[in-house]
């Protein structure tokens, strides 16, 4: 069942899409892909998903509450629709992210019958989505995701790291923040049995090939963002601890994926993971393959 705006597929751009239940993280999720969706000129999708048939679960109208949260997104700028359907959320979710530009969850709940705000219904759909997921929460439950505050991404190298820093920078410029560009380097490394192992050149040497990586992956930003207030800092850390570090601060946080691999010593579905549990505001999760495009349509 489709109700609402026809804006999104008059607009041939694809959309914004948020899981949505009556909880109030997914209220919180909502409202703040609203914005970004706001910002990016892109069509807001909000999607309901009920167990059984859909006239079961959704009779002949939408719920009050799912037709308040719609104006409330429209309020904020967003070019909203919703479609409302039945079946296993994940699988509906997957399906919707096929032809989306982002996909959005809340992250906090009390294991609803949707299952929406369980980590393993998070961490399954950031690894079958088809493009980058979002897991929006505040520093707490009931605090609201923060609204203010610069777009942090870590940077590694792989080809995940690098479509996650393009994709930071093109979310900073629309929302009008700065991007803060973050390497973190340590000797400790992960090695190919999942182990560690530690790297053998000095620290100095560590430090310098970190910081021409990361140099050299800006280079990519300033040429296609040349007016974006950009930061770059260079760290001796753990990028999962390096990454918190600043999450207290961040309006988000944007992280490579591609499982578990060795890319210049993280292990990137570890940093990913704790991340989406452990961090203070929204994390987007973005996958080498899962950017097509820029996030925004046609600007007016």
């Amino acid at each position: 069942m489709n109700v609402g705006s026809t804006g999104a597929s008059a607009r041939g751009s694809r959309p914004v899409v948020v899981g949505v239940d009556q909880s109030d993280s997914a209220r919180d999720a909502a409202e703040w892909a609203a914005d970004l969706a706001a910002a990016c000129n892109a069509p807001l999708r909000l999607v309901h998903v009920g167990p059984g048939a859909p006239a079961d679960v959704f009779g002949p109208s939408s719920p009050p509450w799912l037709s308040e949260l719609m104006r409330g997104t429209e309020r904020a700028g967003a070019d909203t629709d919703v479609v409302e359907t039945a079946g296993a959320v994940v699988d509906v979710l997957v399906g919707q992210a096929a032809e989306a530009r982002l996909l959005v969850l809340g992250s906090y709940g009390e294991g609803a019958w949707t299952g929406m705000l369980a980590g393993s219904v998070a961490r399954d759909l950031i690894n079958r989505a088809a493009c980058p997921v979002a897991v929006v929460r505040g520093a707490a439950p009931q605090v609201p995701p923060p609204r203010s505050g610069p777009v942090v991404v870590g940077v590694d190298g792989s080809a995940a790291g690098h479509a996650a820093l393009m994709l930071a920078a093109e979310l900073a410029e629309s929302l009008g923040v700065r991007l803060v560009a973050m390497h973190a380097w340590t000797d400790v490394v992960a090695g190919p049995h999942g182990g560690p192992r530690q790297r053998s050149e000095d620290d100095a040497t560590l430090a310098a090939e970190g910081g021409s990586l990361l140099d050299s992956e800006l280079e990519f930003v300033a040429a296609a963002h040349p007016a974006l207030p950009t930061e770059r800092y260079l760290v001796e850390d753990t990028a999962l601890r390096a990454l918190l570090d600043r999450a207290g601060a961040a309006r988000l946080l944007v992280v490579g994926h591609q499982g578990h691999r060795e890319v210049d010593g993280l292990m990137l579905g570890s940093t990913s993971t704790g991340l989406v549990e452990f961090a203070p505001c929204p994390v987007l999760v973005v996958k080498p393959s899962g950017v097509r495009g820029p996030v925004g349509g046609t600007r007016d």
